[in-house]
């Protein structure tokens, strides 16, 4: 089923906290800008001033964002960069390393990093964009008319991205918490010439045995297999299952993903709007010990499965909005 279709459009606006309406290209999902339009709390709601709770790992200030089932998320303001998501009974559902830096303009390996303008090392930027590292400001914290709780963080172009990347922006990311985690991001053209971007959520799920993990929905689809230097091949497995080095880029996939985690004993449900990719990646061991600085042993608790917008760019005119939203939940 297409993350577009019109029985998934509840899911979409909660996860925007705006009207959504649906492109038909299936490029992109476009939405009211949710730096301005955050929803306000249902009248008969109490006020909850224990939803949001600021805090610090590291030299990083962070932000926790608590439900009221006892699920929490948590956000480095350092590229509004979820690095929790711990389900009411304590279960830790993505993956950080252990030897990831928690200091300031270092990426963080793990979680959820926002990935905007440029995917990897496909052009002459940083790896994955500048997002990653920049300083996002909290515009709301807060309960939805459903009472999920969210968070509404902004940030925009400085003389630094500009010196990068010479085009105006402004990127909201609004994150909701209920019996599952929605992340949804929204681009906005700012200035006076079109721009193209890619634009991605590069999330780190973490299992308990790699080796037990199997992937549904990207069945029959082509990808571009960077390992093998881009090739592009037909995926002829099913269900997929992950073993050494997986570095691929399945193009516009608009299924549901499914990631069975049999050493947990649980299916990890992934829809996307917006995104019409999907990167599946695993460094493998040696790579994991030798490039991504992993500790021992830890590629077997991760695996990376990114809603993702790549082939081809977003292109966006003057004064549009382009969103993408990730939700993610246990079957």
């Amino acid at each position: 089923m297409s993350p577009y279709d019109l029985d998934r459009r509840e899911f979409l606006k909660r996860a925007l906290g705006a009207g959504l309406v649906v492109g038909t290209s299936g490029l992109a999902a476009c939405a009211k800008a949710a730096s301005s339009s955050a929803p306000a709390p249902a009248p008969s709601a109490p006020p909850a001033p224990s939803v949001g709770v600021r805090g610090r790992v590291g030299q990083l200030e962070t932000l926790t964002i608590r439900h009221s089932s006892g699920s929490a998320a948590t956000l480095a303001l350092q590229g509004a960069h979820v690095t929790s998501w711990r389900r009411a009974n304590g279960e830790e559902m993505l993956f950080v390393s252990e030897s990831s830096p928690y200091v300031p303009l270092e990426p963080i390996r793990g979680g959820i990093p926002v990935i905007f303008p440029q995917f990897g090392n496909r052009g002459p930027l940083p790896q994955h964009g500048f997002l990653k590292t920049a300083s996002w400001e909290v515009v709301e914290v807060g309960r939805d008319p459903k009472a999920a709780a969210f968070a509404l963080l902004r940030t925009r172009d400085t003389d630094a991205t500009r010196a990068l990347w010479p085009h105006p922006f402004r990127a909201t990311l609004r994150v909701t918490l209920d019996d599952g985690l929605a992340t949804a991001i929204t681009i906005e053209n700012t200035g006076d010439a079109p721009f193209s971007f890619e634009c991605g959520f590069h999330t780190y799920h973490r299992v308990g045995d790699l080796r037990q993990v199997t992937i549904r929905g990207v069945e029959r689809a082509r990808y571009q297999d960077h390992v093998a230097k881009d090739v592009v091949k037909t995926e002829v497995r099913s269900p997929l299952r992950v073993r050494g080095e997986v570095d691929r880029v399945y193009l516009r996939r608009p299924d549901r993903i499914f990631i069975r985690d049999e050493s947990r004993d649980r299916t990890l449900i992934v829809d996307r709007a917006g995104f019409g990719d999907v990167v599946i990646w695993n460094p493998g061991e040696a790579k994991a010990r030798t490039s991504i600085g992993l500790a021992d042993g830890e590629y077997l608790t991760m695996l990376c499965v990114e809603p993702a917008q790549i082939d081809p760019p977003v292109q966006l005119a003057p004064g549009s909005l382009w969103s993408g939203v990730q939700r993610v939940h246990i079957a």
